[in-house]
């Protein structure tokens, strides 16, 4: 089964080609398990030919590439040709020289009229080459104007040309410092219609991005290329072939209660079957792990290990502590494993006497471990049932995904895919922002004039809203 992804702006593109040359690096040179390297070769790209066994495919990304500039277009067409690992479809490129402006409205009003045919028809090439198709990634920044605009018309279009098929939007936020002076306009307008036509949104913050580069990888002038790296790790850690745990969730205790180990499989007995592979970790299965209900779609992803190169030889990680950390990082919403708030806990405890304590309350989670030994693994750790909102059955909360095989230079990594309350506040500072402007009417005449309404300024906030007050909703 098949994905075909859609790369929109600058942002999109440039995070694509990262994230397909992540996807073939760990399919063709790690050591990702053999019975899963052509799972995932096949999964994100089409073979061309393979003349030995012992030869690398030559392959090509199953992918659109959409800007309303050339420039980086043609930058990720040539930076795949030159990296020798694959290249895109030159016939799946859509590209023009006017730019959006920075403009939700032009680019979903103006641009992504003109070019939507255009684009679908490109999109409707792709799919009649997939044996199977399962889902459509579509990658866009919010920020911009081709991204959030044409990205928002674009992904509108696949849903009602695709209903059957799972549509996830890898949605990259904006630094809150400001990027672009209308920012807030453009990223309000973008989630409020991804909102209503996208399956899940997995939203990655460009802040946290960057504090994972500092804090951990000890960078001093960080650049939107190491951003992208870390941007692409992160998702190629859940987008790759696994197995799912042979219980689909994990037993969610009562409070206090006893937590049951699961069996994780033993790599020697771990069925040799594609079609087995093909059943887990691709994205219509991220959605129906993680998005139990339609108005909750925002989805945030927590990756560890992250180690510089140079002391990777001297790191030993155990799964006890990487499941621990990441259970305290998804807890506090921190990026990092390192400066983190160790008392905050779904109870605090004075004597025999459980206290509440404020969390980052979740809808459910998706646990992904890649390594060796995960038999000596511990999922449970996320099965407390004050983890989550208790309006959720304890059978949607927590889904196990596993692969015997390193992922990227990690022994042991894991990775949580969370539904939770994480985008709130990156969401709700947005909402107060552009509703500071809108209300002094700042800048509403560069959106009115290519026949965005006050209507729909008004009904953006009112569904944005509407979404805030839903995911704070949970800690009730």
């Amino acid at each position: 089964m098949s994905v075909v992804t859609v790369q929109l702006g600058q942002c999109g593109n440039q995070i694509g080609t990262q994230l397909f040359s992540k996807l073939y690096q760990e399919s063709v040179y790690q050591s990702l398990p053999t019975h899963c390297r052509q799972a995932a070769i096949d999964r994100f790209f089409y073979q061309l030919s393979r003349q030995g066994s012992s030869e690398e495919p030559q392959c090509q990304a199953r992918a659109v590439l959409v800007d309303m500039e050339s420039k980086v277009v043609h930058n990720s067409l040539a930076d795949a040709a030159r990296s020798g690992r694959f290249t895109f479809d030159e016939k799946s490129v859509y590209a023009e020289k006017k730019g959006s402006g920075n403009n939700w409205a032009y680019g979903y009003l103006r641009q992504g009229q003109l070019c939507i045919e255009t684009i679908l028809e490109m999109i409707r090439r792709q799919v009649e080459r997939c044996d199977h198709l399962d889902s459509f990634l579509v990658l866009l920044s919010v920020a911009g104007g081709t991204g959030s605009g044409v990205g928002a018309r674009v992904t509108e279009a696949l849903r009602d040309r695709y209903p059957n098929n799972a549509l996830l939007n890898i949605a990259v936020w904006p630094y809150s410092s400001g990027e672009v002076i209308v920012q807030d306009y453009n990223s309000l307008l973008t989630m409020s219609h991804l909102q209503s036509s996208s399956d899940g949104i997995i939203v990655l913050q460009n802040e946290q991005l960057h504090t994972i580069c500092s804090k951990l990888l000890h960078m001093k002038k960080i650049t939107l290329a190491d951003i992208n790296v870390i941007a692409a790790h992160t998702l190629a850690s859940i987008l790759l072939p696994a197995q799912l745990l042979p219980e689909s969730s994990c037993d969610v205790t009562a409070p206090g209660g006893n937590r049951t180990r699961p069996t994780l499989p033993n790599p020697d007995t771990v069925m040799r079957d594609d079609r087995l592979l093909y059943s887990s970790c691709r994205p219509s299965n991220i959605v129906t792990s993680v998005c139990p209900h339609p108005l909750y779609k925002l989805l945030s992803v927590k990756s560890i290990p992250h180690i510089l190169d140079s002391t990777l030889p001297y790191s030993n990680y155990i799964w006890s502590i990487l499941l621990k950390d990441l259970r305290q990082m998804m807890l506090t919403d921190s990026p990092v494993d390192t400066g983190m708030d160790w008392t905050v806990d779904p109870v605090g405890t004075r004597g025999h006497c459980r206290l509440p304590c404020r969390t980052n309350k979740s809808l459910a989670n998706l646990l992904v471990l890649r390594g060796n030994e995960l038999d000596k693994s511990d999922p449970s750790l996320f099965s407390d049932s004050l983890l989550y909102s208790n309006s959720v059955p304890s059978a949607c909360t927590c889904s196990v995904w596993c692969c015997h095989g390193s992922f990227s230079k990690y022994e042991k990594s894991c990775t949580v895919v969370s539904n939770s309350q994480s985008s709130v506040s990156p969401l709700d500072q947005v909402c107060g922002r552009a509703w500071n402007m809108f209300s002094s009417r700042a800048y509403i005449h560069q959106y009115s004039k290519f026949g965005l309404t006050q209507e729909d300024f008004m009904s953006s906030f009112v569904a944005i809203e509407q979404v805030i007050k839903d995911y704070k909703d949970l800690s009730s």
